[in-house]
């Protein structure tokens, strides 16, 4: 048995083979990265606070609210169930460049960022993995995690991609899937309660679908 190693096993589906790295390098310049994250933050926790019913007592958590509504950031989500990376891999799978895959990590304890009322998501020394009980609906239904990358001046895009990662990369590996399994899966996924509804909860469309149920029924 590897020392140290976890029971822990996360994934995470994408619809093509794109690099593992966070959305926040994808687009504009390296040179201003730090200062768009910086900025993004920012007005983010300025403007947002005032929608939210618990309001982040962190970055970590601000962290996770920006990441789950569209906010370019340095994490990356992953799922313990690998149905719901499967489901997101496949999501998409009608588009022609579509190459679903699935990811798969185990990450070793060192890999864990386990301690974050004492720790700082711009301070650390190498890119980790971190869950967030903070509570965000559709965080819970996806049965997030996270994964922060550490910046790295040197590199083309200010980070390095996990498939290259140095103290990482040997602990993931991916499974790829035939297109044409798409629809099939997606069948079999809707059957065992997996679509956008159940991931992406959203308490008006409940509201509505409630009120269409009981007035059908008068």
């Amino acid at each position: 048995m590897v020392q140290g190693k976890t029971d822990t096993t996360i994934y995470r589906g994408q619809r093509k083979d794109y690099p593992l790295l966070p959305s926040i390098c994808r687009d504009g310049e390296t040179d201003l990265l730090l200062v768009n994250e910086r900025a993004l933050l920012t007005l983010f926790k300025k403007k947002a606070a005032c929608c939210l019913q618990v309001v982040p007592k962190n970055d970590w958590e601000w962290l996770v609210v920006a990441q789950h509504h569209g906010i370019k950031t340095r994490l990356i989500d992953w799922s313990y169930d690998p149905y719901v990376a499967l489901w997101f891999a496949l999501e998409k799978s009608n588009l022609n460049d579509s190459r679903p895959e699935v990811w798969v990590m185990n990450p070793l304890k060192e890999d864990v960022i386990e301690d974050l009322e004492n720790t700082r998501p711009f301070s650390g020394k190498r890119t980790k993995v971190f869950h967030s009980s903070f509570g965000i609906p559709r965080l819970n239904a996806q049965k997030g995690c996270f994964i922060l990358f550490k910046h790295t001046e040197n590199r083309p895009k200010g980070f390095v991609p996990l498939e290259e990662n140095q103290q990482l990369r040997k602990r993931v590996g991916r499974v790829r899937i035939q297109s044409h399994s798409a629809e099939r899966i997606m069948k079999q996924l809707k059957a065992m309660g997996y679509d956008r509804d159940t991931l992406f909860p959203d308490i008006d469309k409940v509201a509505k679908v409630v009120q269409q149920e009981v007035f059908k029924k008068t």
